[in-house]
């Protein structure tokens, strides 16, 4: 899921996101543009409930795909002011704005991980539950295992789903795009629990990618 920060409001567009992110330092040799060797950093912070088991296993996944250095932080409890008490879920927009604070640009990226249901607002509808949300581009990202069928799962199968989720929406921070590739784990889930079908990024993603200089 995609969330498109502004600078004055924290306010949600569901369009398309601007993948011409042009905050990378470069180097003009010859009209040639050479993207500067620099360290990339990601901070996973855990809410409270989250086992440390799946914490573990998504920072393996996603050192095994993205060229970064990987801090896990301590859990911390979800903010009240996220709570959405009508439909008992959390504003994962809200919770952006909480990661964004929590991390104080110590770190390039920064993906919270929660047990608990979270949702935004989809077209007319207030409060679509959804299973992850990032800013494209930008530093935040969220994912919920709540819609991940933990229960209905071998938990082999629910840990490469999580690790599918985090990558797609750590993609959009990157300024990655909805993929039309159904293979791709940049594909839209199309509101549906659809992470089973792709666990690595499409030839173009990873081009992308690889021109950022964070793809392995």
């Amino acid at each position: 899921m995609i969330f498109k920060p502004f600078i004055l409001l924290h306010i949600i567009l569901l369009v398309s996101c601007n993948s011409g992110n042009t905050d990378k330092p470069v180097i003009l040799t010859d009209k040639k543009e050479i993207v500067k060797n620099e360290k990339h950093s990601i901070a996973i912070l855990p809410f409270k409930g989250i086992d440390s088991n799946l914490i573990n296993e998504l920072k393996t996944g996603i050192l095994k795909q993205l060229k970064v250095e990987l801090d896990i932080l301590e859990n911390t409890s979800l903010p009240d002011f996220a709570f959405y008490k009508p439909r008992q879920r959390y504003i994962a927009d809200s919770l952006l704005v909480f990661l964004r604070q929590k991390n104080k640009n110590r770190f390039e990226k920064i993906i919270g991980v929660t047990t608990k249901d979270i949702s935004t607002r989809k077209g007319d509808v207030e409060n679509w539950g959804i299973l992850g949300l990032g800013t494209c581009p930008g530093e935040v990202c969220v994912v919920s295992t709540f819609r991940a069928g933990k229960d209905k799962v071998s938990q082999s199968v629910f840990l490469r789903r999580m690790t599918t989720l985090a990558l797609h929406e750590l993609g959009h921070t990157y300024g990655l795009e909805h993929c039309p590739v159904a293979t791709c784990l940049m594909k839209d889930a199309g509101g549906k629990m659809n992470l089973d079908d792709g666990d690595s990024y499409c030839e173009k993603c990873r081009n992308y990618l690889h021109g950022k200089a964070i793809l392995k």
